[in-house]
């Protein structure tokens, strides 16, 4: 599977794994990955694992916006498709070294097939709303 390693300027930070086939991205508590971020909708986007055509075992990986209110951002372009009737939100493909902003927060989208990832770290909620601490993962 694929990880999104959290990034502020030049410095790697936590490293989240995409383990399930669709991961859920948001404010709310009820997410995979939960920000804590005023400009982060509750269901703010999914990331979605299909598997490979022709690629024995292998994902590619699909991120979609969840209507939210800021957007979802791909290399500094917001993903969305306009038609001249409405405009609705859209699934866009995710290439390793990715560069992913939701809110004020910078994720780079690495996938195992390209790069061999370090340990693991999980995040973990404490009973101090608001506080949340980090484990090392398998």
């Amino acid at each position: 599977m694929a990880a999104l390693i959290q990034f502020k300027g030049n410095a790697d930070g936590i490293t989240l794994r995409l383990e399930s086939l669709e991961s859920h991205i948001g404010r709310g508590v009820d997410n995979d990955i939960t920000i804590n971020d005023e400009l982060v909708s509750k269901q703010h986007a999914v990331i979605e694992a299909r598997q490979a055509e022709g690629k024995s075992g292998g994902f590619e990986y699909f991120i979609k916006d969840c209507d939210s209110t800021n957007g979802t951002f791909i290399n500094d372009k917001r993903i969305e498709a306009e038609t001249a009737e409405f405009k609705t939100s859209a699934s866009c493909q995710l290439y390793h070294d990715d560069v992913i902003r939701i809110g004020v927060n910078h994720f780079r989208f690495v996938d195992d097939a390209n790069d061999d990832l370090a340990a693991t770290t999980r995040i973990h909620k404490t009973w101090i709303p608001g506080l949340y601490i980090s484990k090392r993962g398998k």
